[in-house]
């Protein structure tokens, strides 16, 4: 007998499924909109890191310019003996040099001293200041230092002197200032340096008693273990280094009539004021008044500080205005 089915099984056909047309749009607006949302958090982010670096630079900036002031500022008519003491100066030229002259760092009379919106080498509208400090290194006499015999033996004999520095030196009861002749001598144990007569250097081959009139009064003899050490003139001003006032300004410092130093960029104006018995007043006030620079107490610094990339609000460039207070340690030379 011959069986058959009576039904017709057919396995059913697989439903196709897909994404219509909508879908696929709202999907892709969807997606658009998380990563236009992506990309802005990352340009906010990426603006504000932009902006804090570049006020911590500014900050920086401003930290390291007062520190490298207030080091001078502070040192302003320093000497290693005693404040009160009148200057010896045999420096040929040196009664007559002038803050504002070309030898400027001669000027011992004026420790300290400032221009008001003006002076050599700065950005017009900002001030310069300028101070005579003695230099880092400190010798003394290895033997009495005779009137009459001019060159003086100290220790330790490095680093050494050169050609034209301006030397002081000085005990409790006198203070010279004169000229190196000639680059000194020595080693590391002692050294030898002359102040010969002739050639723009030194006046005399002596140093003149205290109350003496210089270069034809008594001789001074310095004894045994008066101290030495180099007098350094150094001018604080802010300069364009590339002649493109687009790109900022920035603070230089020159020591005696050597070459100018960029030392912070960012500095777009610097302002001084002076403390006296008559309170905080300009460099304009004091004038070309010996007297009235050596009453000086303090010395106000403002600095205005600006990036030149332009990470501020709308592009603009971000400024501060900072300012610092720095007292001198002594008067006079």
């Amino acid at each position: 007998m011959k069986l058959e089915n009576s039904h017709n099984f057919r396995a059913p056909r697989a439903r196709q499924a897909g994404v219509s047309l909508i879908e696929l749009m709202i999907s892709l607006t969807l997606g658009l909109l998380v990563v236009g949302a992506a990309i802005g958090i990352f340009a906010s982010n990426k603006a504000a890191y932009r902006t804090t670096q570049n006020l911590g630079r500014l900050q920086e900036s401003g930290q390291i310019a007062f520190e490298l002031l207030s080091r001078d500022i502070r040192e302003a008519g320093s000497n290693p003996c005693d404040v009160n003491h009148a200057i010896g100066n045999i420096i040929e030229g040196g009664a007559t040099a002038t803050p504002d002259s070309d030898d400027w760092y001669m000027a011992v009379n004026f420790p300290l001293y400032g221009f008001e919106n003006d002076g050599p080498d700065h950005v017009s509208g900002t001030d310069v200041i300028q101070l005579l400090r003695t230099g880092d290194e400190l010798r003394s006499l290895t033997a009495d230092l005779v009137g009459g015999t001019p060159e003086a033996t100290y220790a330790p004999g490095t680093p050494t002197f050169s050609d034209g520095d301006v030397i002081m030196i000085c005990d409790m009861k006198a203070l010279g200032v004169f000229r190196a002749d000639g680059d000194s001598t020595g080693n590391a144990a002692s050294g030898t340096v002359g102040f010969g007569t002739g050639g723009g250097l030194n006046t005399c081959d002596y140093f003149p008693a205290p109350n003496s009139a210089a270069c034809g009064g008594v001789a001074y003899d310095f004894p045994k273990f008066s101290s030495l050490t180099a007098v350094q003139g150094v001018r604080w001003f802010v300069d364009d280094p590339d002649d493109n006032s687009a790109n900022g300004f920035s603070l230089y410092r020159q020591v005696n009539d050597g070459n100018p130093e960029e030392i912070v960029e960012g500095i777009v104006n610097m302002q001084f004021q002076y403390l006296t018995s008559a309170g905080y007043v300009s460099a304009t006030t004091l004038g070309a008044d010996a007297n009235a620079w050596r009453d000086v107490r303090a010395v106000r610094m403002t600095l205005t500080l600006q990036e030149a990339e332009g990470s501020g609000t709308g592009g603009q460039r971000l400024t501060r205005v900072v300012e610092n207070v720095v007292a001198l340690r002594n008067r006079v030379l």
